[in-house]
């Protein structure tokens, strides 16, 4: 009991005043009492103080850091929602719904209600760890708890997700014609990294995409300050816009941790400012519910190293046999890459064997997603983008978003618009 009303307690005061009204409600009523609280049903403070006379207390000081329990036993909790740890308590865990396995998200959108009441209402309505009389059977009122899963059932269908797929921005890339580090291309005077965030936030907005996945080297290696302002304001208004941007990292973010010219920052402090705000969220191999669906996202950032890692772990790259997926959800699964991979590049040349990955993942990917390579397969600009694994898993490269190699000189970078649902995937080109 004490360990559910705590948990539930941190949810509560965690939930931003931009959150569906009703999801208020709807915690409030379990906690303390209120209009979506079932007829004979008791909320969960009234037992609270009823059923453990008083010992709440003492158990948080037994259990927790002496204001809330912090370990538990008699329930399962997890971690928030990627995005929903920026309103969490750092360190707080939230209550698993028993029966669907989802952990209670905090910022819950009107689109979302139904499914956040419908998982809400797993919870049982008379925990019985301590007593073995039946009591209620459910906490919230039975008519909206129906609709709820009704809704909820319909929406775990065979639903679209819409993302915009974008690799290698290479933010600062025109810095290079300054600075001299690292090749340049002869058309450099023609490449403004600015006005390509600024163009891929426009196509996420005419598009109407739910999300885009950036699939690394968001950054060049020298980056400026100037740039930065620019991109944070593009991520900070497709925040705004409810569309979130989901990113791995690539070699060059690595880089730019440590600038070598005098008008370069730090880049890798710039993306953990940016993930700390929201405008950014990281992916790695647990999975990350993409703008609140059904599709899950995975990714792996170049050399296994992600934002909080780059400025204190040098890694020497990682195999598959070191990769655990966590368990993913019904709904399709994508996983975001940054490395050289089969089936572009062949086994002799290739960073990670992608065949080998996919077949000893436990999850099952409807898409594998990769960024790093700047051209098309043989340049052939058709069908040198698409490839499958050896089980039919389909590999998708979408190209660098600036004009960063010869075969672009005379051709326009782009990115790729993916609709993904259980029925399959579609994609549609953009240029930028």
């Amino acid at each position: 009991m004490t360990e559910l009303y705590d948990s539930l307690a941190v949810l509560y005061r965690s939930l931003p005043s931009e959150a569906d009204s009703e999801w208020q409600e709807a915690v409030k009523s379990v906690l303390y009492g209120g209009e979506l609280l079932a007829d004979e049903a008791s909320c969960y403070g009234a037992q609270q103080k009823d059923r453990n006379l008083g010992k709440r207390k003492e158990y948080a000081r037994r259990h927790g850091n002496g204001k809330r329990v912090t370990e538990f036993s008699a329930i399962t909790v997890a971690e928030p929602r990627k995005f929903d740890c920026r309103y969490v308590p750092s360190g707080a865990k939230l209550p698993i719904a028993p029966e669907s396995g989802d952990v209670l998200p905090v910022k819950v959108t009107t689109e979302e209600v139904d499914q956040a009441i419908a998982l809400l209402a797993e919870l049982p309505a008379e925990p019985t760890a301590d007593r073995s009389d039946a009591g209620a059977d459910v906490l919230l009122d039975p008519a909206r708890v129906r609709q709820a899963r009704q809704t909820a059932s319909q929406s775990t269908g065979d639903e679209e997700t819409t993302v915009l797929f974008v690799s290698d921005t290479h933010l600062g890339y025109e810095n290079r014609a300054e600075t001299g580090s690292g090749k340049t291309v002869s058309w450099i005077d023609e490449i403004s990294s600015r006005e390509t965030i600024h163009r891929i936030r426009t196509i996420a907005i005419e598009q109407d995409v739910d999300a885009v996945l950036h699939t690394g080297d968001v950054l060049d290696h020298e980056v400026d300050a100037v740039t930065l302002d620019a991109a944070a304001s593009s991520l900070d208004v497709l925040s705004q816009l409810g569309i979130p941007v989901y990113c791995i990292i690539g070699t060059h973010d690595h880089n730019a941790a440590n600038p070598q010219h005098s008008e370069s920052v730090d880049g890798v402090a710039w993306l953990k400012e940016q993930v700390s705000d929201g405008n950014l969220i990281e992916l790695d191999t647990t999975p990350t519910a993409v703008a609140g669906g059904s599709l899950d996202a995975y990714g792996v950032s170049a050399e296994n190293v992600g934002i909080d890692d780059v400025e204190t772990y040098n890694s020497l790259g990682w195999r598959p046999s070191g990769i655990a997926f966590g368990a993913a959800s019904p709904g399709p699964n994508v996983l975001c890459l940054h490395e050289g991979m089969t089936p572009y590049r062949s086994q002799s040349v290739a960073d990670i064997d992608l065949d080998e990955l996919v077949a000893e993942s436990r999850v099952s990917f409807d898409c594998v997603l990769v960024g790093d390579e700047h051209r098309p397969k043989h340049d052939d600009f058709e069908n040198g983008y698409t490839f499958e694994t050896q089980d039919g898993t389909p590999v998708l490269y979408t190209g660098p978003a600036v004009r960063v190699s010869w075969p672009y000189r005379d051709r326009d970078a782009f990115v790729t618009v993916l609709t993904i649902s259980d029925s399959g995937i579609t994609t549609t080109r953009h240029t930028v």
